[in-house]
C-alpha cells in the first residue's frame, strides 16, 4: 500500500510539473501577431521590436521582391530568450503560419513561395513537398521586378529536401524512404547532391552480418550501385554539377568500399581515374578539374589500401575548379533573376538607417548592418564605406566591440566600393597588433555574468582572415598585401589554439602567394617560393616533435603544408628535396597524396 501510495504521490507530482510547464508555454506571448512581445530583458526586448517593426514592412513593400527579402530575414531577428519563462514561440508560430500557405492547392509558386521555403524548417511541413512538391505547383509567376526566365517546378521540391536534415530523413520511416527512392532511381546530378549528407548517413550504419554479405543494407547496396553510374558520369559530358557529385562519391568509395565488399571493383574504377590523371570526358574543358578528380582518386586509393579507423568519410581538398556550390550558386540565387529598383533599395536603406539611428544594443544594431550590407545599391556604397568603416578606427588604434567586428565584416564584402580601398582595410586589421588593438568594449552588449575572454583570442585578424578567404585573387593584384602573408608564411605556427585557428584559416591564403611565386609569372619571386616551402618542412618538422602537446589545428595546419608541398614544391625548383621529405612520411595520408601531386 506504501509503495502504492508513494508511485500515487509521484503521479500527482508529475502532472502537476506538467501542468506548470503547459501553463508557461500557453502564458507566453505571441511573436507574430498581437502586441509587441516582450520577454523583461532590453536586448532582446528591442531586437523583438525590431522584429515586429521588419515585419509590419514587408506588408507594406513596394513589390513582391522587396517583401520575400525581408521576410527571408526575419528568423535572424527571433532571440535566444530560452532562459526565461515568457519567451515567445517565435520559430513555432513562424512555422504554423507557414505550413498553412504551403497546405494550398495549387502551390502558387512566386517568389513569396520561395521565401517561405527558405524560412520552413519543420519536417512535417518539409517532406510532402520534398515528395511531390513540383506536382502541386502552379507555374513560377514572375513578379514585376522579376525578368526571368521563371525556374522550374522542381525547384519548390528541391528547396523542402535542401531543408530537411540528412539525420532526420534516414531516422524517418517516410524520409528514409523517400531518400531511399530518389537515391536509386534518380538521376538529376543536383538533387542527388542535396541527398548527398543522406546518402553518408547511410554508409556509416554498420552493416548487419558481414560486410561481404550484407548487400540488401542500404550503405552497401547504394555503394554498389554507384560504381557503374561513377563509371558513366566520368564518361559523360563536361558538367560542373556532376563533378561536384563524382568527386563526393569516388571520396566515400575509397572510405567504404573494403568494408563493403565491393574492393576489387572500387580499385578497378579508381586506377582508371588515376591513369588519365583526371583527364576525362567529364573534366574536359573545365579549368583545374581534372587534377582535383586524379587527387581525389588517388587519396581513395589510399583509403582502400590502408582502410580508416573512422567511418567518417574524407573531406575533399581545397578546389582548383570553378566548385558549384549548391547554396551560392542555386538554391540562394534569386530564382528569376530579380533585382530590386535603386528607389527601391533607397529607400529600404533610409528605413534601416533610422533604425539605426534609434537602436542602443549590439544583437539588434548588427542585425541592421547586415542588412545595410545587403540593400545599399552598388553606386551609393562607395559613398557609405567610409562611415561604415569610421567607428572602428581610431587613429592608429583599431576599436573591439561586438559592433565594430560587424562593421569590418560589411564593409570587406561590401560590393560596388573600389577593391583598393577594402584591401587596404583588410590589411590594417590583419596587421594590427595586440598593442594597437582596444580593450573590448561591451557596453552595447546584453548585461550577463561576464565570462572570460581566450588570453589568445583575435577576434579582429579572425574577421579579417574570413574576409580573405573568398577573395584570394586580391593576393595576384595588390603587391602590399602580398608582401605581408609572405611574412607571415615563413613564421612559424601560432601555439595558441585560436591564434593557429587565424592560421589555418589563412593558409589558403598563403599557398596562393606561394603558387604566384612558383609560377614563373611577372610577379614571381622564385626565392620566396623556395623559402616558403622550406619554412613549412621546418614547421611540419616541429609540429611532429610536439605531438601530443599539441592542439588538433596544428595537425590540421601540418597536413595542409603537406598537401601543399606535393602541389607547389616541384614548381619552386625543389623537387627532390621536397620528395624526399615526403618519402620519409609515407605512412601519412596527406604525404602520400602529396608525393603524388608532386609527379603530376
Amino acid at each position: 500500500m506504501r509503495r502504492l501510495a508513494a508511485l500515487a504521490a509521484l503521479a500527482a507530482l508529475a502532472l502537476s510539473l506538467c501542468a506548470c510547464a503547459g501553463s508557461t508555454t500557453a502564458g507566453a506571448p505571441r511573436c507574430l501577431t498581437g502586441a509587441t512581445p516582450r520577454v523583461g530583458r532590453p536586448a532582446p526586448d528591442e531586437l523583438l521590436a525590431l522584429m515586429r517593426r521588419e515585419r509590419e514592412r514587408a506588408v507594406r513593400a513596394p513589390s513582391p521582391l522587396v517583401r520575400a527579402r525581408i521576410l527571408e530575414s526575419l528568423p535572424g531577428l527571433f532571440p535566444d530568450a530560452s532562459d526565461t519563462v515568457a519567451e515567445p514561440r517565435c520559430r513555432e508560430e513562424l512555422a504554423a503560419e507557414n505550413a498553412a500557405a504551403l497546405r494550398g492547392e495549387p502551390l502558387v509558386f512566386s517568389r513569396l513561395l520561395v521565401a517561405r521555403l527558405r524560412t520552413v524548417h519543420d519536417p512535417r511541413v518539409l517532406l510532402p513537398l520534398a515528395a511531390r512538391g513540383e506536382e502541386r505547383a502552379t507555374a513560377y509567376q514572375l513578379g514585376p521586378d522579376e525578368p526571368g526566365p521563371a525556374p522550374p517546378r522542381s525547384l519548390v521540391r528541391h528547396l523542402a529536401l535542401a531543408s530537411l536534415p540528412a539525420s532526420w530523413l534516414v531516422n524517418d520511416q517516410a524520409g528514409r524512404r523517400l531518400v531511399l527512392d530518389r537515391l536509386r532511381e534518380g538521376a538529376d546530378a543536383r538533387e542527388l547532391l542535396l541527398l548527398h549528407g543522406a546518402a553518408a548517413a547511410l554508409l556509416r550504419e554498420p552493416p548487419s552480418g558481414d560486410p561481404a554479405r550484407a548487400r540488401g543494407d542500404a550503405g552497401p547496396s547504394l555503394l554498389r550501385a554507384w560504381l557503374p553510374d561513377l563509371a558513366r558520369r566520368l564518361d559523360g559530358p563536361a558538367d560542373r554539377v556532376a563533378l561536384e557529385l563524382v568527386l563526393r562519391r569516388l571520396a566515400d568509395v575509397g572510405t567504404y568500399a573494403a568494408r563493403f565488399g565491393v574492393g576489387p571493383e572500387a580499385r578497378a574504377l579508381v586506377e582508371r581515374v588515376l591513369a588519365a590523371r583526371g583527364e576525362l570526358p567529364l573534366t574536359q574543358g573545365l579549368a583545374g578539374a581534372a587534377r582535383d578528380l586524379a587527387e581525389v582518386a588517388r587519396g581513395a586509393l589510399h583509403d582502400l589500401d590502408v582502410p580508416q579507423r573512422s567511418l567518417a568519410g574524407a573531406d575533399l581538398p581545397p578546389p582548383r575548379r570553378d566548385r558549384f556550390r549548391v547554396w551560392a550558386d542555386w538554391l540562394d540565387a534569386e530564382p528569376a533573376g530579380g533585382e530590386v529598383p535603386a528607389a527601391d533599395a533607397l529607400a529600404r536603406v533610409r528605413d534601416l538607417d533610422a533604425e539605426l539611428a534609434a537602436l542602443r544594443f549590439s544583437a539588434p544594431r548588427c542585425r541592421v548592418i547586415e542588412e545595410l550590407g545587403q540593400w545599399l545599391p552598388p553606386d551609393e556604397a562607395p559613398r557609405r564605406f567610409d562611415a561604415l568603416v569610421a567607428p572602428v578606427l581610431d587613429g592608429e588604434r583599431v576599436r573591439l566591440s561586438t559592433e565594430a567586428l560587424c562593421r569590418m565584416r560589411v564593409a570587406l564584402r561590401l560590393g560596388g566600393v573600389d577593391e583598393a580601398r577594402r584591401v587596404r582595410l583588410l590589411l590594417r586589421l590583419l596587421s594590427a597588433t595586440p598593442a594597437q588593438i582596444g580593450p573590448r568594449d561591451t557596453s552595447g552588449d546584453e548585461p550577463r555574468p561576464a565570462l572570460g575572454a581566450p588570453l589568445d583570442e583575435d577576434p579582429v585578424g579572425e574577421v579579417a582572415a574570413r574576409a580573405l578567404a573568398p577573395n584570394l585573387g586580391w593576393i595576384d593584384r595588390h603587391a602590399d598585401l602580398r608582401a605581408w602573408l609572405e611574412a607571415q608564411a615563413l613564421a612559424p605556427v601560432p601555439s595558441g589554439a585560436r591564434a593557429a585557428e587565424r592560421w589555418s584559416l589563412l593558409q589558403p591564403a598563403f599557398e596562393r602567394a606561394l603558387a604566384l611565386h612558383a609560377s614563373g609569372g611577372p610577379e614571381a619571386r622564385p626565392e620566396a617560393a623556395r623559402a616558403i616551402v622550406r619554412a613549412w618542412m621546418a614547421s611540419i618538422r616541429a609540429a611532429e616533435a610536439r605531438q601530443g602537446a599539441a592542439h588538433a589545428l596544428a595537425g590540421e595546419i601540418a597536413s595542409a603544408r603537406l598537401r601543399a608541398l606535393g602541389e607547389h614544391g616541384g614548381r619552386a625548383g625543389l623537387a627532390d628535396e621536397v620528395g624526399a621529405f615526403l618519402g620519409e612520411r609515407k605512412d601519412q595520408r596527406a604525404a602520400v597524396i602529396a608525393s603524388y601531386l608532386l609527379t603530376l
